[in-house]
């Protein structure tokens, strides 16, 4: 598992989705924000670090394992005794590792841009929460791109599940004025809990941070089950 771990991590580092969406593109938007709108900077942090993560453990990963499925890599677990659990548990442990050290440097560059307070508690409280979503970002990739039989099929399937997620979220709008329906949609969207999670840990609301880990925990066994269940080894 620590090899699988290491190997997929040299990999990742080196991929060009997670380049451009969860590095290029949150830069853009701190920037923009610092030009645009300065006055409302603390209302966006929470959606682009969540977006970032999102983008990177779901769709990046997802166009990853369906690459990899194509090209055969995962006929090779055949000729091994390594489970599938573990295999799938030591990929997405390195993309999640990922995940956590990306969000940190938006993070640190929007405190770079933006006057905003962090102290050691609010990484302490902000990681389990990064680690658990992402985990589940990544388990639910799988199970879309076990689905699909090419990249096509992949970028429809990835925008028609993560575009509703966002905009029935506290992401860059407020859902206060929202219609009733999105705002039931917005209870079971974790991607709205991730950012309530995020929100927790940096005002130090244990209330809501407690809230939001225990459902992303939920959301987190669904998304393994489903794609320990749906994997594919070939398309």
């Amino acid at each position: 598992m620590k090899a699988i771990f290491m190997l997929n991590l040299k990999v990742a580092i080196k991929d060009m989705y997670l380049l451009f969406w969860s590095i290029i593109m949150p830069f853009t938007a701190i920037v923009a924000i610092k030009i645009f709108t300065p006055g409302y900077a603390e209302n966006y942090v929470n959606g682009i670090i969540a977006t970032s993560v999102f983008f990177y453990s779901f769709m990046t990963t997802a166009f990853v394992s369906l690459s990899q499925r194509k090209r055969g890599v995962y006929n090779l677990l055949h000729a091994t005794p390594l489970p599938l659990w573990k295999y799938i548990i030591s990929v997405s442990c390195a993309w999640s590792f990922i995940a956590i050290i990306l969000s940190y440097i938006v993070l640190f560059f929007y405190k770079v841009i933006h006057p905003l307070h962090l102290s050691f508690n609010t990484i302490l409280f902000m990681t389990p929460i990064i680690l658990i979503a992402s985990l589940s970002f990544v388990f639910l990739s799988f199970f879309v791109s076990s689905l699909v039989k090419n990249e096509g099929h992949l970028s429809m399937s990835a925008n028609a599940l993560m575009i509703p997620m966002l905009l029935c979220s506290n992401a860059f709008f407020s859902m206060d004025k929202s219609p009733k329906m999105v705002q039931y949609i917005s209870l079971i969207n974790p991607f709205e809990w991730f950012l309530h999670g995020i929100k927790g840990a940096l005002l130090m609301n244990l209330t809501s941070w407690c809230q939001s880990l225990f459902i992303l925990i939920g959301c987190f066994v669904l998304a393994l089950c489903l794609s320990l269940k749906s994997f594919k080894y070939s398309t």
